[in-house]
């Protein structure tokens, strides 16, 4: 071999060894990275929930704090039909979602463990509404996506579907996911809009009868 072949040999092995190493550092900043932007999303929610600790909402920013929660009655994906007043005299979370929704994402593990763990002996019902209007597809494409995310989570806890977006308008919910605490009266007494964990859904519920 002579000496110009095994020089390129040698280039390319430092060549392989740098991009290996660039990678490994690559994966590991994205690791890092989703990480902080889950800490940065959870922030977020526990500013905003503060920041709608007043009476009032602004034009377009949902329904607000120290109102009545709209009813409805809705399909959920196991066919059974949900009408949120039969739920007084309980604590609710009612959260709004999308299935292509990265905060969602986020939430949605932290919402099962709640709701496994601590929901039923704290007297807390935990409803789910996916905003299937905003979902991307046509309607098999919509329901295939809706029963992916629910089975990836395993969530147990009812997916009203609002198939038609009136919620989504009655709520005006524009930031996903939101979510309203409502206590026993029906009466909405947090608003969170962005992502929770189980920490924040303990404390709220825990902060109203």
């Amino acid at each position: 071999m002579n000496k110009k072949w095994f020089g390129s040999i040698i280039a390319l092995a430092v060549i392989a060894a740098m991009v290996g190493i660039m990678l490994k550092n690559t994966a590991n900043d994205g690791f890092s990275g989703q990480k902080k932007q889950l800490e940065r999303e959870l922030t977020q929610s526990e500013t905003q929930e503060e920041a709608d600790s007043g009476t009032g909402a602004m034009p377009g920013e949902g329904i607000a704090k120290g109102e009545a929660a709209p009813d409805f009655t809705l399909e959920t994906l196991d066919g059974e039909k949900l009408t949120l007043s039969d739920l007084r005299g309980e604590k609710v979370i009612l959260n709004f979602w999308a299935s292509w929704c990265g905060p969602c994402r986020a939430e949605m593990p932290h919402m099962q463990e709640y709701y496994e763990k601590e929901a039923e002996k704290a007297g807390v019902r935990v409803i789910a509404v996916n905003l299937s209007t905003s979902e991307r597809g046509d309607k098999e494409t919509v329901m295939e996506n809706i029963q992916a995310f629910v089975d990836e989570f395993g969530l147990s806890f009812p997916i009203p579907l609002d198939t038609e977006g009136e919620q989504m308008d009655v709520y005006r919910v524009i930031t996903i996911p939101t979510t309203y605490i409502i206590d026993t009266s029906g009466i909405i007494r947090h608003v969170v809009r962005g992502p929770m964990d189980a920490e924040m859904m303990r404390n709220l519920t825990g902060s109203i009868d």
